[in-house]
């Protein structure tokens, strides 16, 4: 009996240790999970020595949900104040995303189809909404707006350019509902902030993409559009461009591994660097592309930035626009570059609107 207990306790004691060695330690998980957290969002190691506290990480989560509150705020005030929709989450896709509103001004009438603004939101491709929209200004200058929604990238099956490719078919769905909808399907300019931005030039640079052989009627519609006001964007997505020409954050912003896919920090790799080239709307300016006006805020001899800077400060810098407008210029396309010492953005984008939606000088 005796021997009996010792083989039994042996066995016991066996079994703990087999458990022990197939989970790793308590410390271990926390390792990783930190080192998940840290390339997730690099901004949390706030000294900057590549390891993330517990203090570090507390600090980080409370700060994000203090600006997530503040976000869910500005949302609701935001849906408070806009006027209704005249169409409300009018499906331009397959996707649940793939959704875009449409507003008329008083007294719009069937038989004039109006100049349409339409706008694409911000959020780094992985948050914003339509719903955070105000038409008010544009629909008291007497033109159709919309507001679209489009898909946010995620690190792994929607990857850049999809968000883009979205917003693009939402202009052909537009160019092909446009009696139904009232619109000049002629006269379509194209804003955005921040990600936005990003897609509204990505549009209006890159080649139409209608396929004129598709069995989608949607997508034999023409991509061209008739101008567009960009805010905020960068124009080049290169990580090393960014880092050698404007300095800052070493990781850039936290969106970027989710962009492009990368999870080990290696945007040198051939794919990858094919979707930075496909991304960067610098790469797609040509002479026959639409008037843009540029608009972004802050100065221009603050370069380069210091590595505590703020990612939004670095990824919505002025120089951005400088380097696109130089393009702009070299291949004589039409461009105003709005920032900091400008005249007045609201009279310049009425100007400027009025000029290409009605012809007036």
């Amino acid at each position: 009996m005796k021997q009996h207990r010792i083989i039994l306790i042996a066995g016991c004691l066996a079994a703990i240790a087999i458990g022990t060695a197939a989970e790793p330690p308590r410390s271990s998980v926390k390792d990783d999970r930190m080192k998940m957290f840290l390339q997730r969002f690099p901004q949390a190691d706030t000294n900057k020595d590549g390891v993330l506290t517990t203090e570090e990480e507390q600090a980080f989560r409370s700060k994000f949900e203090e600006s997530r509150r503040q976000k869910q705020q500005q949302q609701r005030r935001a849906e408070q104040n806009r006027p209704k929709p005249t169409r409300a989450d009018v499906k331009y896709g397959l996707h649940e995303r793939n959704l875009l509103d449409l507003w008329l001004p008083d007294g719009a009438s069937s038989k004039t189809p109006l100049p349409v603004f339409v706008y694409f939101h911000g959020g780094g491709f992985v948050g914003g909404d339509k719903n955070l929209f105000d038409p008010t200004g544009y629909l008291k200058l007497g033109y159709a707006v919309v507001a679209a929604n489009y898909r946010f990238v995620n690190g792994k099956d929607v990857l850049t350019p999809v968000p883009m490719q979205d917003c693009a078919r939402a202009i052909q769905f537009l160019r092909y509902r446009a009696r139904e909808f009232g619109i000049n399907p002629n006269k379509i300019a194209v804003g955005g902030g921040s990600a936005g931005a990003v897609i509204t030039m990505w549009i209006a640079y890159k080649d139409d993409m209608a396929d004129p052989r598709s069995d989608d009627p949607v997508r034999r519609q023409s991509t061209r559009v008739t101008c567009i006001v960009p805010t905020a964007g960068p124009t080049n997505l290169d990580p090393d461009w960014i880092r050698k020409n404007l300095g800052g954050p070493p990781e850039i912003h936290s969106s970027l591994s989710l962009f492009y896919g990368v999870h080990d920090g290696d945007y040198n790799k051939p794919e990858v660097k094919k979707l930075i080239a496909e991304s960067s709307v610098i790469n797609h300016v040509t002479a026959d592309d639409p008037p843009t006006l540029l608009i972004y805020s802050g100065t221009l001899d603050n370069l380069p930035l210091p590595r505590d800077a703020s990612q939004g400060l670095l990824i919505h810098h002025p120089h951005f626009g400088k380097v696109l407008k130089d393009k702009l210029d070299a291949v004589r396309v039409e461009s105003r570059f709005h920032h900091e010492g400008a005249r007045p953005l609201p009279d310049d984008l009425a100007e400027f609107l009025a000029k290409h939606l009605r012809g007036k000088p």
